[in-house]
């Protein structure tokens, strides 16, 4: 810590404003497939930036010397002139409990024992357990000091259904989490059901009434495209389809909150330093951008703490936990005339400027009699701006799925092939 207090003053008398951020990691891996093995990671980085006269030098080392002042005040030298490069303001956060003290190897082969059982019930191709701790701290020129300890547990399970010279398309779920008394059994029983039901494909033969996107299908197709879309960066750029103060549907409301204490996406400050809010993105109408410093100075908006970064990067912009709730909430969406998507495939290929998208269904199916059959791939064509507005109902059973928490969402008027 003298060493990092000692470089922000030497850089402070040389005139220059300026900004640390260190970052420590702790991870220790299991994984089961066709081979076992486990890996055990210790990743410690700096990344400094230097502010003057509307200019701004970046440097990152994964070890601490004096140079790294030398080298971000040499890449000063040929930044371009912008008066948004403002070193972020003194705060101080709310701290917010974030750690769960645990062994790492002891709680990864616990998790990982806990998934083994599903090799008995269905063809897994993958098995994989991560406990993980992490240190982060910003100091800066204005006062700024500010650290917490964060932690975290990740599962994950991969498997498809094989029979003779049938193979059914992979599937795979997830969970991560704080708390490692955290039941992860609910994980193994959507993948358990979800290869089942693709031991019998069926050709979709009808026009839905409607889709349902799961929290999953949410989180792989909706949240890509609305992360960029909500970014107050793009925004300035003319690069959303969202326009300030438009009305996007009567009955949703979208936040962002890094507050909550069980997700791995929280944190009691951005990396920035500045302390995290919970953002209300839409509420009937598009009411924020997620900003930066950098971008708030530029589009002269309040800062909504939402910067994000690694030791060895600017700040971006990105979501910490988007809570997506409806006014009209059901216990049970499930009939017989809609289509359910779990899966697709093709985010990447989407236009994120227009939101426009067409992507395939890899994991979609229909309820027959009572009975959920997978359909072969579909082709699901639509925008960002389109699938929020037409959202007629939400399933009240929320699940968190990355940092998406969402009911199982029923929409009108897709394109489905």
């Amino acid at each position: 810590m003298e060493l990092m207090h000692n470089i922000i003053d030497k850089a402070k008398n040389l005139g220059y404003s300026a900004e640390l951020i260190y970052v420590n990691r702790e991870e220790y891996t299991i994984e089961e497939g066709e081979q076992t093995y486990s890996r055990y990671l210790n990743e410690e980085g700096y990344g400094l930036r230097v502010f003057k006269d509307g200019k701004v030098g970046f440097a990152y080392s994964t070890k601490l010397t004096d140079s790294i002042l030398e080298n971000a005040i040499e890449s000063l030298k040929v930044s371009e002139k912008d008066e948004a490069n403002q070193v972020p303001p003194y705060n101080k956060p709310n701290y917010i409990n974030l750690y769960n003290d645990f062994d790492l190897i002891e709680e990864a082969k616990k998790n990982m024992e806990k998934l083994k059982d599903l090799n008995e019930k269905i063809n897994v191709i993958s098995l994989t357990s991560t406990s993980w701790v992490s240190r982060i701290g910003i100091i800066n020129t204005e006062g700024l000091d500010v650290s917490e300890k964060r932690s975290g547990i990740t599962v994950l399970a991969s498997a498809n259904y094989k029979e003779g010279s049938y193979v059914g398309p992979e599937i795979y779920e997830s969970m991560s989490f704080r708390n490692p008394n955290t039941d992860i059994q609910h994980l193994k029983d959507n993948l358990l059901e979800k290869v089942l039901i693709t031991k019998e494909k069926t050709k979709l033969d009808f026009k839905p009434k409607s889709i349902i996107l799961t929290p999953k299908a949410v989180y792989s197709l909706v949240f890509p495209l609305f992360r960029y879309a909500v970014s107050l960066e793009n925004y300035y750029r003319g690069r959303t389809p969202f326009r300030e103060n438009e009305e996007i549907n009567k009955n949703l409301k979208i936040i962002d909150d890094p507050t909550l204490t069980e997700s791995v996406y929280s944190r009691s400050f951005d990396a920035e330093g500045q302390q995290s809010r919970i953002n209300t993105i839409i509420d009937r109408e598009m009411k924020t951008f997620l900003s930066n410093t950098y971008w708030s100075n530029k589009a002269k908006k309040e800062n909504t703490a939402s910067a994000s970064r690694s030791y060895a990067s600017i700040p971006g912009i990105f979501p910490s936990n988007i809570i997506i709730s409806f006014k009209d909430e059901y216990e049970d969406l499930e009939e017989e005339n809609k289509i359910y998507i779990d899966e697709v495939q093709g985010v990447h290929t989407s236009n994120f400027d227009t939101g426009e998208f067409s992507v395939v269904g890899s994991v979609s199916w229909i309820i027959k009699g009572g009975k959920k059959i997978s359909l072969r791939e579909i082709v699901i064509t639509s925008t960002l701006k389109d699938l929020l507005r037409n959202i007629v109902a939400v399933d009240k059973k929320r699940e968190m799925y990355g940092n998406v928490i969402s009911g199982n969402l029923e929409i009108l008027n897709v394109s489905v092939v």
